[in-house]
């Protein structure tokens, strides 16, 4: 147990800040220097009570988590004094309220703050939301966990003074009244916007990206530098940027803080390991995952910061009473989790396929896993209302599948609507309407929602709700995603090769395990795995967790049925010391179930072509005007072949992309295949989104080798080859055929469609196309200095 931080107060500071805001408000100061076991003591100077008595209270349930939370189980040593230093009566009454005496008279109530992030009391508060206090490393002010507040007296302002050491850095999305490098003063208007705000300090790893109209920060506690705030806020422009165009043009909000604490997994945690996740605030929202290479979670983390930053519609913007005027004593839910956290989830992983971020198959094989997933561990007849007014208790165990068929309540709703609308309305239609009508400022009521809803589509919509959402019958998944062309197969079976049905997790140590969410297959039990097995290499080659996607990818692509795989791996013997073990057995491909397989039809109908073109693509994906070209790079198909080359190479830094832009059709396409064999389509204004961050950090030079050109009239094909460097005089990275569209209007070039196809092992170059081009042939009159650096 953790000895008690008791807080000593001199009857001089009892007697100061009485006045003023104090009176109409709450004044909260709070020393960050003095932390004693993981401990620290806060001061209130009350407001104004008229009472006998008055009941100060700590949350028992916060908006978002949908769980028993219980913060007062962290506070300690309640005092309450009036204004000669007097200590008044304070008697506890449950977990989070303490009832004071003589409240006319109170002035001051002091109490110890608890973190949770390592405590040693059992509890219910998720990481996301809970405190942390690490002595000059990281701080973590979720204020449920640290300001109370009295009943009744909510809408009341507050002013929070907080003293911090000069080298920690207070990252929210509040703009404090008053800084210093010891201080940071921060004011709001009730209790609401204080707890909708998680204040993070520690040494600054901070970015910022603005998008449109936002000004967005991203600050990162990495314990061991793994990874940071510049990587992730690369990651976040894209989406963000998605996100803008998503919502019409202009995010909801000004101002954006992502918090991102990553954790150490080899150190003490309150928390079951594996637990993470985020909470959604307005204008923030914070995250708890663990501390792993940056390469193994990109795609993760922008998944589910996607889902936290649309909350800024629902329920943040569109909600209910129960969520607007939220209880934070008793548990009332509203009956509408599918919309506020369903539509949410569904929400974050369609931006990324209609703005080019995710393929199409890689969206459709996310809403397969959510069909699998809701089938197999949750009530499929259970009315979605009724799960969720009683999330928290009774229906604690289904919650999960908001985020399951919560998020294909929404992606079925999101394709009847465009079915019905011949393609000119959908979800997001639909939100930015119900966003209109109610606001951040208004409420609905519960059982007004679907007429609401009716009123702006079609009584069609109304039935469907009423019929899947409020009552017990299963989606029909095949129709509803038949309207879009897109098949549903409830199950096919393939031969693949495997590695044996091993979940690879960290454990404690550091070290890549046999997780507990395995599901070993035939190949898995020839090879003898055993949960929590320690696995130090595959092949001879060691398995880190810097690495571990990287060898498991390259041992799939070039496994052959016969040969042996060899796994060394470390496991606890009888006296609980670790052996080293050897797993070998020849490869062989095992049968794989594939369960609810969503795939595009072949020879979809023109209805479903619209409804699908509507779905999936963006109503604008190209620029509309390209920039003005310099004549001498679109004079000729020599010229505008090479200024393609020209344009993305050089040092490290920014590229000139008007100059890029100005070469191609407002709607041109570009195209690549894929390591993985795939065909995937952008613009070349997602090409630029997608490369930015690359081109800025890293050399990249790409050198024609050969040319073949086919010219008629204004069209021509031509086929290049190419290869690429990281540094003028590297190594070749790899080589590769571009295949290029040309036409030629307005007395100039224009590239129409350019696609590439990289050289593999098994697919060498042509022979027409694998030689250099001569010097005399590439090099025109006159170079400019890019050129020079590229020849």
């Amino acid at each position: 147990m953790k000895s008690l931080f008791k807080h000593a107060l001199s009857a001089a500071a009892l007697l100061t800040a009485t006045s003023g805001m104090a009176q109409n408000g709450y004044q909260y100061a709070v020393d960050l220097n003095a932390i004693t076991n993981d401990q620290v003591a806060v001061t209130l100077v009350t407001p104004k009570l008229t009472t006998p008595t008055a009941t100060f209270s700590f949350p028992k349930i916060i908006p978002g988590t949908y769980a028993i939370s219980d913060y007062g189980k962290f506070i300690s040593n309640v005092k309450a004094f009036d204004k000669n230093g007097k200590a008044l009566a304070v008697t506890k009454l449950n977990d989070n309220q303490w009832k004071i005496a003589n409240a006319t008279s109170l002035i001051k109530v002091t109490y110890t703050v608890d973190d949770v992030f390592d405590a040693d009391i059992k509890h219910n508060i998720y990481p996301m939301a809970a405190t942390n206090f690490e002595e000059g490393k990281n701080i973590v002010v979720h204020s449920p966990g640290v300001f109370g507040f009295f009943e009744g007296l909510t809408k009341l302002p507050f002013e929070v003074n907080i003293s911090k050491p000069k080298e920690l850095y207070a990252s929210t999305s509040l703009s404090p009244v008053a800084s210093t490098p010891t201080s940071d003063v921060f004011k709001v208007n009730n209790i609401d916007d204080l707890y909708d705000a998680p204040i993070m300090y520690t040494v600054p790893d901070t970015a910022t990206v603005k998008v449109g109209n936002c000004q967005v920060l991203v600050s990162v506690y990495s314990p061991n530098q793994k990874i940071h705030a510049k990587q992730i806020a690369d990651w976040m422009s894209d989406l963000l940027d998605a996100a803008r165009q998503y919502l019409g043009g202009k995010l909801p909000a000004d101002k954006y803080a992502f918090l991102y604490y990553f954790k150490d997994p080899t150190t003490k945690s309150s928390f079951p390991m594996g637990l993470g996740g985020a909470l959604e605030h307005n204008t923030s929202s914070f995250y708890y995952l663990y501390e792993v290479p940056q390469s193994m979670q990109k795609e993760s983390i922008v998944d589910i910061s996607s889902h936290e930053f649309f909350h800024i519609v629902t329920p943040l913007t569109i909600s209910s009473k129960e969520v607007k005027e939220f209880n934070w004593d008793n548990v009332v839910l509203s009956k509408h989790l599918w919309l506020y956290e369903g539509v949410t989830e569904y929400t974050a992983h369609h931006v990324l396929v209609k703005y080019g971020l995710n393929t199409v198959p890689q969206f459709l094989n996310k809403l397969s896993g959510k069909i699998t997933d809701s089938r197999t561990h949750y009530n499929d007849t259970l009315p979605f209302t009724v799960m969720s007014v009683d999330a928290a208790g009774k229906y604690e165990k289904e919650y999960n599948n908001v985020y399951q068929k919560g998020a294909l309540i929404g992606a079925v709703l999101d394709i009847y609507l465009l079915h019905l609308s011949k393609g000119n309305y959908g979800l997001r239609n639909l939100t930015y309407d119900l966003g209109v009508r109610y606001g951040r400022n208004r409420y609905f009521n519960d059982n007004e929602l679907f007429a609401a809803i009716e009123e702006l589509t079609y009584p069609e919509v109304r039935a469907f709700l009423e019929k899947y959402v409020a009552g017990p019958t299963p989606i029909p998944y095949d129709y509803y995603f038949g309207l879009a062309g897109v098949k549903y197969s409830p199950r096919a079976e393939r031969q693949v090769f495997s590695l044996g049905g091993i979940a690879l997790m960290p454990n404690a140590a550091g070290h890549i395990t046999v997780g507990r969410g395995s599901q070993i297959n035939e190949f898995g039990k020839k090879m003898g795995y055993q949960v929590g097995d320690e696995i130090y290499a595959i092949n001879n080659m060691p398995l880190t967790m810097q690495n571990v996607g990287d060898v498991v990818a390259n041992i799939k692509k070039v496994m052959k049925e016969g040969d042996p795989l060899t796994v060394m791996v470390g496991r606890k013997n009888a006296n609980n010391a670790i052996d080293t073990v050897m797993l070998s057995a020849p490869i062989a491909k095992v049968t794989e179930a594939e369960l609810n397989k969503l795939e595009l039809m072949p020879n979809p109908t023109p209805e479903q072509q619209l409804v699908q073109k509507a779905w999936l693509t963006a109503p604008q994906t190209a620029l509309a005007v390209a920039p003005t070209a310099n004549p001498a790079d679109v004079n000729s198909i020599d010229a505008i072949v090479k200024a393609l080359y020209d344009v993305i190479s050089g040092a490290a830094g920014p590229r000139n992309w008007d100059r890029f832009h100005s070469l191609f059709l407002p709607e041109a396409k570009m195209g690549a295949i894929t390591a993985a064999g795939q065909f995937r389509t952008f613009t070349p204004v997602q090409y630029q989104r997608n490369n930015k961050s690359h081109f800025e950090e890293s050399g990249f030079y790409e050198e024609e080798l050969k040319r073949n050109v086919l010219e008629y009239g204004n069209v021509a094909t031509v086929q290049t080859s190419y290869q690429f460097r990281f540094e003028p005089s590297g190594p070749v990275q790899q080589r590769g055929v571009n295949y290029v569209t040309l036409v030629k209007t307005n007395n100039r070039w224009w590239i129409a469609n350019i696609s590439w196809q990289p050289e593999t092992k098994e697919l060498p170059l042509p022979a027409s196309l694998d030689k250099t081009v001569a010097p005399a042939a590439a090099v025109p009159a006159e170079k400019d200095k890019k050129s020079k650096r590229k020849a």
